[in-house]
């Protein structure tokens, strides 16, 4: 089915994300001690599931968006949508998105212990960061959220008007399927644009406590999205 041609997409990109995950836990604990091509493939591979793992969940959102409101005639465009433009609309931007991984991960020695991080122009480091993590909030969240959010509140609207067992079961699952993406994501992406705006200095009076806390659950939250 459609669906399952989405699962293998998800599957190849959750694959990628868990050969990383020996190397990151390496990193946590003594440090980056492998070579710098390493530090870049982590990075690159890591970013490549982040935006492909939730642009397909907004392509599984069109599918079944279609193949419930316009199910009569939809079979092409669902046809066309899982087979050819998944590779343009999820692939293409994950691998484009992943050109600052090349240029700027590196490995620096940091208080006495290497560490595998992107390393910016000491001058517009707050520019580039911020610059990169508006892409990110926008294209890892923002985008896939509306068309998860819009494509199922239409199903909803949809289903809700119909009878039977099967069709209350589908519109709980929608339900939980919007909750579930929302509960997961949207305290990471509140916790990285606070911080973001600390760093643009739109919220002042700051204390270091509270930017600790921060990075803190920054790191909390992205472990629980993932």
């Amino acid at each position: 089915t459609m669906t399952d041609k989405y699962r293998l997409h998800l599957s190849v990109a959750d694959l990628l994300f868990v050969f990383t995950l020996p190397f990151w836990s390496v990193d946590a604990v003594i440090g980056w001690y492998l070579k710098e091509f390493l530090c870049k493939a982590v990075h690159v591979i890591y970013t490549v599931n982040l935006y492909s793992s939730v642009l397909i969940l907004a392509f599984i959102s069109l599918d079944r968006y279609l193949a419930i409101v316009h199910a009569t005639n939809s079979q092409g465009t669902r046809k066309l949508l899982a087979e050819k433009v998944v590779y343009a609309g999820v692939w293409l931007p994950a691998v484009l998105l992943t050109i600052p991984d090349f240029i700027f991960a590196s490995v620096s020695l940091e208080e006495g212990t290497y560490q595998c991080n992107h390393i910016y122009p000491y001058d517009t480091r707050v520019e580039w960061t911020v610059g990169f993590r508006f892409v990110h909030i926008a294209v890892g969240f923002v985008l896939p959220g509306l068309i998860i959010l819009i494509c199922y509140c239409i199903i909803i609207s949809k289903l809700s008007h119909s009878k039977g067992h099967q069709k209350r079961k589908a519109l709980k699952t929608t339900v939980i399927l919007i909750l579930a993406f929302f509960a997961c994501w949207l305290p990471y992406y509140i916790c990285l644009s606070t911080d973001s705006f600390i760093l643009l200095g739109f919220i002042k009076n700051i204390t270091c406590d509270f930017e600790v806390v921060v990075q803190k659950y920054i790191a909390i939250t992205e472990a629980i999205a993932f």
